[in-house]
């Protein structure tokens, strides 16, 4: 093998198939994953993030101990920033306000709260995300994002039938560097201009606008990833 990535797949012997769809983009890429999965219960794994051994365990468990009408769970997490882990910042402290509703409980349906807890922002951690196949009927990652693609993926499912879960554990560790497509596109403001889009969404375009601009400091202070 020639690359990591080959080396892993022959030392676990592991099912290694390349999107040679005439899309191109993170959908795309998002989408392949979801159509191929062969069991219900689905992670797409981002190449620079790290699990904790018993991430599969917790997320397994949080679906069976759910009512069976989950469409996702997802868990905490930490950050790596230049090879160091970092627990706690004024992005966290943000998240965990607008994750609120799940003070209460680690399962919410209702589509209120579901939409909630999206309307001021993204606080669900797109590589912690488990899906569940068999609750999500024809959902796809829309082509028109490419930076805030999953926010939308989630704000679509929030108005779905079926609950959101929470475990309230650091199950992920998520790399933050400047190579990254997240903040390639924070620098041409591709970004901006979808999370302002979604926000149009959920307020209006008045409103919208205006917490899309508090958006942006934030960004610019490092207080949203």
């Amino acid at each position: 093998p020639n690359t990591f990535i080959e080396q892993v797949v022959e030392k676990y012997r592991l099912r290694y198939i390349i999107n040679t769809s005439s899309e191109s983009g993170i959908a795309s890429d998002l989408n392949f994953a979801l159509d191929i999965a062969q069991t219900d219960l689905l992670t797409i794994v981002h190449q620079d993030d790290v699990y904790e051994d018993d991430y599969a365990l917790k997320m397994v468990n949080a679906f069976e101990t759910s009512k069976g009408n989950a469409l996702i769970a997802f868990s905490n997490y930490r950050e790596i920033l230049d090879n160091r882990l970092r627990s706690n910042s004024l992005n966290f402290m943000v998240k965990k306000i607008l994750l609120a509703p799940f003070f209460f409980t680690h399962s919410i349906s209702s589509v209120f709260f579901k939409k909630f807890i999206l309307s001021f922002g993204d606080p669900i951690c797109c590589p912690s995300v488990t899906f569940n196949k068999a609750a999500l009927k024809d959902f796809k990652f829309s082509s028109d994002f490419y930076c805030a693609l999953d926010w939308y993926a989630w704000y679509q499912l929030s108005q779905s039938e079926g609950a959101f879960l929470f475990i309230n554990k650091k199950l992920v560790q998520h790399r933050i560097h400047n190579e990254s497509a997240t903040t390639a596109n924070l620098d041409t403001g591709v970004r901006q201009q979808e999370e302002r889009k979604i926000l149009n969404m959920i307020w209006g375009i008045t409103i919208g606008n205006f917490i899309s601009r508090l958006y942006s400091l934030g960004h610019k202070s490092n207080l949203v990833n």
